[in-house]
């Protein structure tokens, strides 16, 4: 039976990538659908570019902070998973794909963890966000990475504002979004796993409602409509954790 799946998703798995095609119901073979959803959600990633100039200048600490974390996953989460699994020759590239992003996307985090839009390795920072969020399954973990997410675009919107005076609308949008994603994610859980997340969240947004109201005087005219609608639903967001 083994062989057979394994067989089913060498096929299936390098159809998938090229074109739209599900696999068919059966119970066999329905045990194969996350790991072709997966794929999938990879490959649709938009691959990012960074100027070849930024990553000459980190290479030598990439390079170190992958051999670093290469080392410790030998005996991590990943090889247990890997023992007594066979993995076919089409989903060894996509489990190839998974680990650089994920190791080499933590050991840029290392090198560039304050990048900003502006940076040329904004876009890998965000792409690995990406892959978290498709890697974590449970709802309370994504709801972590989450609130993780919309803190970390708070700090963007307030180190551009110290450094550059000036003030992203995407990344501002970004954070309110994360936001919402992670308080509507927090209401689905039992109330045992909801109750520090709530607090989390409870906290950024208050923080967020602190950070924006401190700086409504320092941006220009033409963002003000958009700042204070973010206030607004930071104030909101605020007072209906409050309540729960």
């Amino acid at each position: 039976m083994t062989e057979n799946l394994d067989k089913v998703l060498d096929e299936r798995l390098t159809r998938s990538l090229a074109e739209d095609e599900t696999l068919e119901e059966s119970p066999a073979q329905s045990q194969l659908q996350p790991l072709l959803r997966l794929a999938r959600e990879i490959q649709a990633l938009p691959r990012p570019e960074p100027r070849p100039g930024a990553l000459r200048a980190t290479q030598a600490r990439v390079r170190e902070a992958a051999r670093v974390k290469q080392q410790a996953a030998r005996g991590g989460v990943l090889s247990r998973w890997l023992t007594g699994q066979r993995v076919s020759l089409a989903l060894a590239p996509v489990l190839v794909m998974v680990v650089a992003v994920v190791v080499i996307g933590l050991g840029t985090v290392v090198a560039s963890a304050d990048s900003l839009p502006h940076n040329p390795l904004y876009p890998v920072k965000r792409t690995t966000e990406r892959v978290q969020l498709l890697l974590a399954f449970s709802p309370g973990s994504r709801a972590r990475l989450h609130l993780h997410f919309a803190e970390r675009r708070l700090n963007e919107t307030m180190t551009l504002m110290s450094c550059c005076q000036s003030l992203d609308d995407a990344v501002l949008k970004s954070m309110l979004e994360e936001t919402d994603l992670a308080i509507n994610m927090i209401g689905t859980l039992a109330k045992p796993e909801a109750e520090p997340l709530l607090t989390k969240a409870l906290e950024l947004t208050a923080q967020q409602h602190t950070c924006l109201s401190q700086i409504r005087d320092q941006v220009s005219s033409e963002h003000w409509c958009i700042l204070d609608e973010a206030i607004a639903a930071c104030r909101c967001n605020e007072q209906m954790l409050e309540r729960r």
